[in-house]
């Protein structure tokens, strides 16, 4: 994984070297669906990989989607330039329109959550391999310094990554993180075509034109090792979490003794993936949260705390850690209908009756049982989901009733994975019993 973090070092690629690069890295031939707004970078992308193509040097298919997101009136315009500009350039290409009301608040990442979703739809339709989208070195420095602005931390340093899996079916790849937008532009302006300029691109409302503008006129502040760092120090969690993790109960994780003898860094990185996963969290716990879990875990003695929902208990035998017993939420499930339940649990209900899913019930212990703590195996229940009768009964566990579908969601992964932590999301993949995530096109 090394290599393609390598390709963040520098900001002075060619569109058509940085196109090369990424055509010569595709394990196999593939149909390439392209993200395009008609905005100079991915314009360029588009171009630029056509020409690669057309020139006989690769055997890709080329497909292009755009999403309107029906924010301004021009928009439905600009997407219809687009689809003739793919259809002179012989590139098959849909739009999908982004409907419904619009949140007031939030909309740069509610855009966001459509774009990705409509566009993984048109990749379905397509059968594209892969999605590849415009985001270049300018959106990187800006990427990385408004992360650093609100926690600094090597993950915020190594900025976007090269290659991100979107919902387990889609990845997304970005051949131009090492290419300056001006660079962009002369090659467009080189060819005879224009771009289309996004008025939102120039409004200080948003977070990311507001760090644009603070940076504009700066070198552009890459370091050099953080993605590669990045990588190996999950790379590192995933080899301790391999040979030090077990799961009990369904719900119970234990690290064994020696797995804190490991390097702190590591150590604090593979607890920081646990907590997240067990707590049903899609971000790692803070620095100042994991500074404290890390001290617990270091400190002489047992004992036990809670962070990010989740209760860590230190014995002579290991650290145990399980979501913490409190919070559990209650909802009700309509027929057709699939929720997710405690941020950690897909449930579908295929039966033509709503039903309400809530915690389980205390469980009994058996003396013989030596697996985990008595304390969290008896609560072991309670942080699954069950079904709860209306009429008052006991409650059932979800994954026991045929008319309804419970999938465990690994929050940090299951949504957004970069490639950096790609192997410690397939170690604790199979330390839940989940299905392998898709291998990475590059």
């Amino acid at each position: 994984m090394d290599a393609p973090a390598d390709t963040l070092l520098q900001a002075d690629a060619s569109p058509e070297d940085a196109v090369s690069d990424f055509l010569r890295s595709l394990a196999k031939s593939s149909r390439i669906l392209v993200a395009i707004s008609g905005g100079s970078d991915s314009t360029g992308l588009l171009l630029a990989l056509h020409q690669a193509i057309a020139a006989g040097a690769h055997t890709h298919t080329l497909l292009a989607a755009t999403i309107d997101h029906a924010l301004r009136p021009e928009s439905s315009g600009e997407a219809a330039r687009v689809a003739e500009f793919c259809r002179d350039l012989g590139i098959p290409h849909e739009t999908r329109r982004w409907r419904g009301e619009k949140p007031s608040t939030g909309i740069s990442a509610a855009a966001r959550e459509a774009r990705y979703h409509l566009l993984a739809d048109v990749a379905a339709e397509l059968r594209a391999d892969l999605l590849v989208t415009g985001h270049t070195a300018d959106d990187q420095a800006e990427t990385i310094a408004m992360r650093t602005a609100r926690a600094p931390s090597p993950h915020g340093l190594a900025g976007m990554a090269p290659a991100t899996l979107y919902d387990r079916r889609l990845w997304i790849v970005r051949p131009f993180l090492a290419v300056r937008r001006v660079a962009i532009r002369a090659f467009l302006t080189r060819n005879g075509f224009g771009w289309i300029d996004d008025p939102s691109n120039l409004n200080p409302a948003y977070e990311r034109v507001r760090t644009r503008m603070a940076i504009e006129g700066t070198p552009l502040a890459f370091d050099g090792d953080a993605a590669i760092g990045r990588t190996r120090l999950s790379g590192a969690a995933a080899s301790l979490l391999h040979t030090a993790a077990t799961v009990r109960h369904e719900t119970i994780v234990r690290l064994a003794p020696e797995a804190l003898e490991a390097e702190p860094a590591v150590l604090r990185h593979a607890l920081a993936f646990l907590l997240a996963v067990l707590g049903g969290r899609p971000y790692l716990p803070a620095g100042d949260q994991m500074a404290r879990v890390v001290a617990f875990a270091l400190a002489p003695g047992h004992g036990r705390m809670t962070v990010a929902r989740t209760l860590a208990w230190k014995r002579s035998d290991g650290l145990y850690l399980m979501r913490e017993n409190r919070s559990l939420p209650q909802l009700t499930v309509t027929p057709g209908q699939a929720v997710l339940w405690d941020d950690r649990f897909l449930v579908t209900n295929g039966s033509a009756e709503e039903v309400r899913i809530g915690p389980g019930p205390d469980l009994p212990v058996g003396d013989d049982d030596r697996s985990a703590p008595r304390t969290l195996a008896r609560h072991r229940a309670r942080v699954l989901p069950h079904v709860i009768p209306p009429e008052g009964g006991a409650p059932v566990a979800a994954a026991k009733v045929e008319t309804l579908s419970v999938e465990l969601m690994l929050a940090p992964f299951d949504h957004f994975l970069p490639d950096f932590d790609l192997a410690v999301a397939e170690v604790l993949a199979a330390l839940f019993g989940r299905s392998r995530y898709p291998v990475a096109p590059i």
